[in-house]
């Protein structure tokens, strides 16, 4: 199946389950950032299989055409899509990938799509390819705040893998800004690490007290608190 024909199929699938209500709703929800058709994750992801049945990608080339013409459509589902297909495949990416991702991050940027794109995405290069920590340094004093935020929630999904260091220093770095989203981050990325090392968690929120704010403190503690942990 053509790209072209792709996008095409797919455009037309929403466009019959569009739902008016439902478009009006979900766009208040992302601030009236972006359209919708309308469509609930469950009917969306239905509908994603029946486009894509009996289709694969088989070359990176494939993944980053594919993701950057759903990025360039309207409706927001489109983007949910490509991130659909990017975790699927994310075998595909590798350092070389980062340009590409940088501009995910930038293009239509909200929590939603930065968030997946962060822990998924670039996550997964630099959880197979270490060497890349080094860009993530770079990101960490981006000037476009959802890049610094990408840094910062890139090691979700890490687990024992986490290199903490890094973790705690960017947090450092950053618990001076104001901005709403990236004090949400440093509290769930903190609060990720606390599931692997509590203890550090704990000192960490405790040296930085007066540093932190209020949002970051209670989301890094949160998971502790409702585990009955003391802190």
């Amino acid at each position: 199946m053509g790209y072209d024909f792709q996008l095409n199929t797919l455009t037309q699938l929403f466009k019959q389950n569009a739902h008016k209500k439902n478009s009006v709703r979900m766009a208040q929800y992302m601030k009236g950032h972006f359209s919708y058709f309308g469509i609930k994750s469950p009917l969306r992801k239905k509908l994603q299989r029946e486009w894509w049945q009996g289709e694969s990608i088989k070359y990176k080339s494939e993944l980053v055409t594919l993701i950057s013409g759903l990025w360039e459509l309207e409706e927001r589902e489109f983007q949910y899509v490509a991130l659909d297909l990017g975790k699927r495949y994310k075998k595909y990416l590798s350092p070389n990938s980062i340009p590409f991702t940088q501009n995910l991050v930038m293009t239509k940027s909200w929590w939603d799509t930065v968030d997946a794109i962060a822990s998924h995405f670039v996550g997964a290069v630099v959880y197979n390819s270490p060497e890349t920590r080094k860009i993530m340094d770079e990101w960490i004093d981006h000037k476009n705040m959802w890049i610094r935020r990408t840094a910062i929630l890139h090691q979700l999904n890490f687990k024992e893998k986490t290199d903490s260091d890094r973790l705690f220093l960017y947090c450092e770095k950053r618990m001076g800004e104001t901005d709403f989203f990236i004090r949400k981050a440093i509290g769930w990325a903190l609060r990720q690490y606390s599931y692997i090392d509590s203890k550090s968690v704990i000192q960490f929120v405790k040296y930085h007290d007066s540093e932190l704010s209020t949002l970051s403190k209670t989301e890094a503690l949160k998971a502790l608190k409702r585990e009955g942990v003391t802190t």
